[in-house]
């Protein structure tokens, strides 16, 4: 039996032996942003901003991103549409500004701003654009880019310079400069040795400004793909049958580099134990290992379970990431000695180790003693329970949990499926549209049933972009690597219904009048509502307390929009409260 095999087992016995384990802990990891201005837009009276909130990697939109725009002394905010996109107007006469973009970030993505120190609105707007391919490889050569310059109506010949790097680095290193010519286009190719190791790129173009125009950026994502090379040695060809099956080897990438965090297989192809007698060899999996910083990995086996006989081994890299290739190592053949008697001690002596496993691993995870120690010091489970009464409800995506023996697997699975529920009430949610899409490609839809299940079977692998989406509910978007090991059969997705997000966003204004802030946990939302109204009937508060009964108390279904305007309301009445704060 393998050391991943044992410990299955081992995982197995405490599973049935410790019912209660502890919830192991959540991590919540926030996707980083950026803001990408267009080039402002002059106007007879003034200037008009535009732009988009991404994210920085995979360029894709940041929906409802609340962002704030400064022009010298002027200042103003909005929310970002569907698309990440925003606009907004100031007026001006002319000369040199300061422009500055901010959206400050949320509990799913950074905060980013972007900042034009010396913006001139006297000068001419241009735009600048960078193309080139989806998909390149080191074998192909130079990366070839294509650069374009324009002002409103005709190309313009500037000088552009060229910044290269991984996907979503803060700072781009610049590789080159080009003069795009009186057709406004340019071309540039990316040395090799400055194309750095595989993954997705981000490619942008920056043109100063000059007399004329102002400053431009434009930029792009591709990815970088590499060949891998696999070498595996073993310590010893010839094996007893009591004995272990041990060897070591590397993983690198082109350009002979190391590459980290893949999962190696042992792969033997041979007779199963018991029946050497098949003529047709049995290729099976029999150790799993992970690679270190620079590529290195062990894998292991136990010569009694492979049996008697000769064999072809290999280590297998079966990459689960669109941009590394699969490969397997040479193989090598092993001879495995025939059984000799077990002496009993041997027998005794692993039985007594795996039953103090056991025992030390169900003590690990019940920690009998932290009950002791609270009772010494006189606490009760009532007092040490923490209070739930303003924890907001779970949304999005929640994986399963696969079964142990599919866990030491490689990803095999192609499919997603599970249940669209209710955040609030756990009701099964029946039309909710589930979209998953790879970047740049068209959308697999489903949707879900009266049950609220839904299902979408051999997806592209890769990763994928996953939108989940119904009426009156606040749609979740997340990724999705496949293939994967089972964790995404019978997920569940979470929809936050619109009327609870109107609801928990009127909290951050209506809580002030509150006589005590820990009521918002304890009394209803009618009770609120009503104290509210009572304390403040006029003013932006009492709009907003009218606005919030109606879409959280009307039997009509409000719409994923009205978010944006209670997220304005709110900031009014919160700016009115803050002006006149009620009294003690």
């Amino acid at each position: 039996m393998t050391r991943a095999r044992a410990a299955a087992a081992v995982l197995s016995a405490c599973a049935l032996a410790s019912p209660a384990a502890a919830t192991p802990p959540v991590v919540a990891i926030r996707a980083r942003t950026a803001v990408t201005l267009d080039p402002v837009q002059r106007q007879e009276d003034g200037v008009r901003v535009s732009g988009m909130v991404h994210e920085r990697g995979s360029l894709e939109p940041v929906p409802y991103a609340p962002v704030t725009v400064s022009f010298d002394d002027q200042q103003q905010s909005t929310v970002s549409e569907m698309d990440g996109r925003f606009t907004m107007f100031f007026a001006t006469t002319g000369g040199r500004h300061h422009l500055q973009v901010s959206f400050r970030g949320d509990d799913k993505f950074d905060p980013a701003d972007i900042a034009v120190p010396d913006f001139d609105v006297s000068k001419r707007p241009i735009r600048v654009e960078v193309r080139g391919p989806e998909k390149h490889s080191r074998q192909q050569g130079p990366l070839p880019l294509s650069i374009f310059a324009q002002n409103e109506v005709d190309p313009v010949a500037v000088k552009v310079d060229i910044h290269y790097g991984a996907a979503d680095a803060d700072e781009l290193e610049r590789v080159g400069s080009v003069f795009t010519d009186a057709r406004g286009s340019a071309e540039f190719a990316v040395p090799v040795d400055r194309l750095g190791p595989p993954g997705a790129k981000r490619i942008e173009v920056r043109f100063a400004g000059d007399d004329a125009f102002d400053g431009a950026r434009g930029q792009t994502t591709l990815l970088l793909r590499s060949a891998t090379s696999l070498t595996f040695e073993l310590d010893s060809r010839s094996i007893g049958f009591d004995g272990r099956l041990r060897g070591h080897g590397r993983l690198v990438d082109d350009r002979d580099q190391g590459i980290g965090g893949q999962a190696i297989s042992l792969s033997v192809d041979g007779p199963t134990p018991g029946e050497e007698a098949k003529t047709a060899p049995e290729t099976r999996s029999v150790d799993d290992a992970v690679t270190a910083a620079d590529g290195s990995f062990a894998l292991e086996a136990g010569a009694s379970e492979l049996g008697p006989g000769t064999f072809r081994v290999q280590a297998v890299f079966d990459s689960s990431v669109p941009h590394l290739d699969g490969k397997r190592s040479t193989p090598i053949q092993v001879v495995v000695a025939e059984r000799r008697p077990v002496p009993v001690a041997y027998s005794l002596a692993a039985f007594g180790l795996t039953a103090g496993a056991l025992l030390a691993f169900v003590a690990l995870r019940r920690r009998p003693w932290t009950r002791w120690m609270k009772t010494l010091r006189g606490e009760t489970a009532a007092a040490a329970a923490p209070s739930a009464a303003h924890a907001p409800p779970h949304t999005g995506l929640a994986l399963a949990r696969p079964g142990l023996a599919a866990t030491l697997r490689r990803p095999h699975d192609f499919g997603f499926s599970g249940l669209v529920a209710d955040a609030t009430s756990g009701a099964p949610i029946a039309g909710a549209r589930i979209a998953v899409a790879a970047p740049g490609g068209e959308p697999r839809v489903a949707e879900s049933d009266e049950a609220g299940r839904f299902a979408l079977e051999e997806l592209p692998p890769g990763l994928l972009r996953a939108e989940v989406s119904c009426r009156g509910y606040v749609r979740e978007q997340f990724a999705l690597s496949i293939p994967h090991r089972g964790e995404l059969r019978d997920a569940r997705v979470d929809l936050l219904p619109v009327r609870e997000r109107i609801f928990a966003l009127y909290r951050g204004a209506a809580e002030p009048l509150l006589p005590r802030p820990e009521l918002w946990g304890v009394w209803t939302p009618r009770q609120i509502v009503d104290h509210v109204r009572a304390a403040r009937r006029a003013g932006a508060l009492g709009e907003l307390t009218d606005y919030v009964e109606e879409k959280y108390f009307s039997a009509r279904t409000p719409d994923e929009e009205e978010i944006a305007i209670a997220i304005e309301r709110v900031r009014a009445a919160q700016a009115e409260v803050e002006r006149a704060p009620p009294p003690a």
